[in-house]
């Protein structure tokens, strides 16, 4: 018996050898091809330069890809032969190189640097070529290319967002990935203070045209922060390295009284780069708000009806400034700056009615209410960097700190018309303020042509204050007194440190990136009106996992693995209610714990000269899901305040389809449908709930002439479930038009959002004892006219192409 185990451990080793030997000789005869794309003129990198390798002797195609933002390419596993490579991009001449070769004895070629020289050729050509990147899909990310398509200079980031697969944005602006308001929005990779908090005011106030690209990562790898269980929306801006002075200027003007306008401009003479821009914008915004209820209160059948006007001029600044010098070849450092104020007087009048079982009033009064409001956000960032003499091996280090303080001074009055009695008057002072300082470290090293690492440190240290002053005016005395039972402060403190590792390997048409990321969170939570403090700590691991599989030049197979988790904020974590409608009180939950998640996707890829398809099948079970949830005090006072779920499950398909109709329209398409339960029996409802949801983005481009261009764009959501009812279903169209002007240094745009005032909110709740419906609505139909001029040495019309989006959260 051992006699014969020996024999099969020896035959066991002797295969293992032979496949161990058959393997390496395969590798050996495979070999890699390297090199940079640079601008003739500038010596600036290009991105997305179309690199052929084709065989010697019958040119046939053997593989491609496109330059990223560096300017390089690396092709790996290519078998031993002749070659030679061809360049080519819109606006560029063509570039091919001499023959080379790959041999057992010369495996890796490196071509060094490629200079392409720009070409003029006719603006028709151009436009037709620069639209067949706009979306690209790696192992890990989706990336919406902003400068390969048209772009409105009067659109904000909102706008933009509408167009990007897989992203909705709701009337008051609230992002939202696949259905789940749970997205981490990140500026450069980093996270905003601002955006943390007020994401849907900052992005309909940022200027669509100073981003550079979108990044939606519905599978973060462990590099990233583990938060928002959807995933996480990178917003890359631009940030100008062209060589000399460059830069651009808008101006809009819209219905309403409506304008805004940017300037962006960069000085780079060599290792300087100074950059800067600045951005204003005023808005007229109108909403109605509707809200209706049925309820039962000890036995009692009362009806409710609140409508709701309200009038805003919002204006808000954007200043960013920066500096970079790169000291040599290895070492980098830099500063920048941010700057973001709004602030706005918001006039609103509401009407109350409180009606019997048969309909007979039983109190009415409006609720007028005047409030003055500031926020705004500032930060500064420095960091250094080292990079190593092998290429893209580096070390770097950064620091940021950034504060955004906001304020609302609330004057309410109450006018009682039925039954008559005097007006009552009341004020809320809400004073609240972030600090929020981030220490991060990042390596990486190419270990070889087929694999790297990545690894680093993050520490968040966030510190909020919520400060409440409320008073109400007392008749007998004639002035305004402190209301105790309203007054209230809370503060929050939390403490992150994070490590992470992520290690990226391929093996032929095989690739993976898994990664690990450890975190260990502190939590104080001081209720200073009541004298009680609240203490957690927690540590969680993150494991992620991306596999790919090139099934062919055209097509690529991906599979991908993340466990991700929504920690509560402070505003979530603040017990005090907020009264600004009496009727409808708001307040966070102290013993609200995260919620996690394991999301699991697989996609496809394929993608040619005229089409690409993006399909992908995703699932997510989450765990202590966040959810509202509202209940009657009394009679006529409704408190809505956050809870967790037992858990949530979806799981649905995506597919964003990018197709050219000859040589006069591009048609952009993506829909996502998902089926949704959700457990809520730990909130008393016994039933498990599900539904099916869906939702759809159709943009049509057409190509007038070389210069002219009109754009229709449509979306729709169907309704969506909520543990105690749903929201409804909604759509809107809207139509733009471009010309360019004086060579492409001119662009005239009209866009006019909402064409069938279609756009709103609608949400319903029912409960054994309350039934309501609460309905959004804002300005309709509105109109931009936008003039954009560039400026500078480097004004190219096949890299300045922009989509043309709209207002819709004015």
């Amino acid at each position: 018996m051992t006699a014969m185990k020996k024999k099969i451990c020896s035959m066991i080793l002797n295969l293992v050898a032979i496949f161990t030997a058959t393997l390496n000789a395969q590798e050996s005869n495979l070999g890699t091809i390297k090199g940079v794309v640079l601008d003739d003129s500038t010596a600036s990198p290009i991105e997305f330069v179309n690199v052929v390798l084709q065989l010697k002797h019958d040119s046939t195609i053997v593989t491609g890809q496109t330059t990223n933002q560096a300017g390089k390419f690396n092709f790996m596993n290519i078998p031993v032969g002749q070659y030679f490579m061809t360049f080519s991009m819109v606006g560029y001449k063509e570039e091919k190189t001499p023959v080379f070769i790959i041999a057992p004895q010369r495996k890796h070629v490196n071509l060094g640097v490629i200079r392409l020289i720009a070409d003029m050729m006719p603006l028709v050509e151009v436009l037709v070529t620069a639209e067949k990147t706009l979306y690209n899909a790696s192992i890990d990310r989706k990336v919406y290319n902003v400068e390969q398509d048209l772009m409105s200079k009067a659109g904000s980031a909102s706008e933009l967002l509408q167009n990007v697969p897989s992203v909705q944005v709701d009337i008051d602006g609230n992002v939202s990935l696949r259905g789940s308001s749970n997205v981490l929005i990140m500026l450069n990779g980093k996270i905003s203070s601002l955006l943390k908090k007020n994401s849907a005011i900052v992005l309909q106030q940022m200027p669509a045209n100073s981003i550079e690209r979108v990044e939606v990562i519905t599978n973060p790898s462990a590099k990233y922060k583990p938060e928002g269980t959807a995933g996480i929306i990178n917003i890359v801006l631009k940030k100008n390295t062209k060589p000399g002075i460059n830069g651009s200027l808008n101006a809009n003007a819209g219905n309403q009284d409506r304008y805004n306008g940017n300037t962006r401009l960069n000085y780079h003479p060599g290792a300087l780069n100074l950059y800067g821009n600045y951005g204003i914008r005023k808005d007229t915004r109108n909403r109605i708000n509707t809200d209706n209820r049925q309820q039962i209160a000890a036995s009692t059948l009362t009806f409710y009806h609140d409508t709701q006007n309200s009038y805003a001029r919002p204006l808000s600044h954007i200043v960013a400034l920066g500096v970079d010098y790169r000291l040599d070849h290895q070492h980098e450092f830099g500063i920048a700056g941010d700057y973001f104020y709004n602030s706005f007087t918001t006039r609103e009048s509401a009407n109350k009615l409180f009606q019997n079982s048969d309909f007979i009033p039983i109190n009415q009064y409006r609720r007028d209410r005047i409030e003055n409001e500031f926020e705004k956000e500032y930060s500064l960032t420095a960091f250094f960097e080292h990079n190593f003499p092998r290429e893209d091996h580096r070390l770097r280090v950064e620091f940021s700190a950034a504060g955004a303080p906001e304020q609302e001074d609330s004057r309410y009055t109450n006018i009682y018309l039925f039954p008559p009695s005097p007006n009552e008057y009341d004020n809320t002072l809400s004073k609240n303020s972030e600090n929020n300082d981030q220490l991060t470290l990042e390596y990486s090293n190419p270990l070889n042509e087929k694999s790297s690492l990545e690894a680093g440190y993050n520490g968040e240290f966030i510190h909020n204050d919520f400060d409440l002053h409320a008073e109400r005016f007392e008749a007998n005395q004639q002035q305004f007194v402190m209301d105790v039972a309203r007054t209230n402060r809370f503060l929050y403190r939390e403490t992150i440190h994070a490590l992470y590792a992520t290690y990226k390997q391929s093996f032929g048409p095989f690739g993976f990136i898994a990664g690990l990321r450890t975190e260990q969170a502190s939590v104080k939570s001081d209720l200073v009106t009541l004298d009680s403090v609240m203490t957690s700590r927690y540590f969680s691991l993150y494991p992620t996992l991306h596999l790919s599989h090139k099934l062919s030049q055209l097509s690529e197979l991906q599979l991908s693995y993340s466990r991700r988790t929504n920690r509560p904020e402070g505003d979530e974590l603040n017990p005090f209610p907020e009264y600004r409608d009496p009727r409808n009180v708001y307040a966070g939950n102290p013993k609200l714990r995260p919620e996690y998640v394991h999301a699991v996707e697989l996609g496809w890829q394929l993608q040619n000269d005229a089409i690409s398809i993006l399909p992908a099948l995703f699932y997510r079970y989450t765990y202590n899901r966040f959810t509202s949830v509202t209940q009657a005090l009394n009679d006529t006072t409704l408190l809505t305040t956050r809870q967790n779920l037992v858990n949530d499950q979806s799981g649905g398909l995506e597919v964003v389809v990018s197709a050219e109709l000859g040589d006069f329209m591009m048609v952009h398409g993506n829909a996502h449908a998902f089926r949704n339960q959700i457990d809520a029996s730990n909130l008393g409802y016994d039933n498990k709930k599900s539904t099916t949801t869906w939702s759809g983005n159709l943009t049509v481009d057409m190509r007038l002439s070389g210069s002219s261009r009109l754009q229709i764009n449509s979306r729709y959501h169907s309704s969506r479930l909520t543990p105690q009812g749903k929201n409804a279903s909604s759509y809107v169209v809207n139509t733009g038009f471009r010309q360019e002007l004086l060579g492409s240094k001119l662009a005239l745009v009209v866009t006019v959002s909402d064409v069938f005032k279609t756009f709103k909110r609608e949400s319903a709740l029912n409960t054994p004892a309350l039934s309501q419906t609460v309905v959004n609505k804002r300005d309709a139909r509105i109109m931009y006219v936008n003039f954009a001029y560039r400026f500078g040495a480097n004004v190219k019309k096949s890299k300045e192409e922009e989509q043309i989006h709209y207002d819709e959260n004015p």
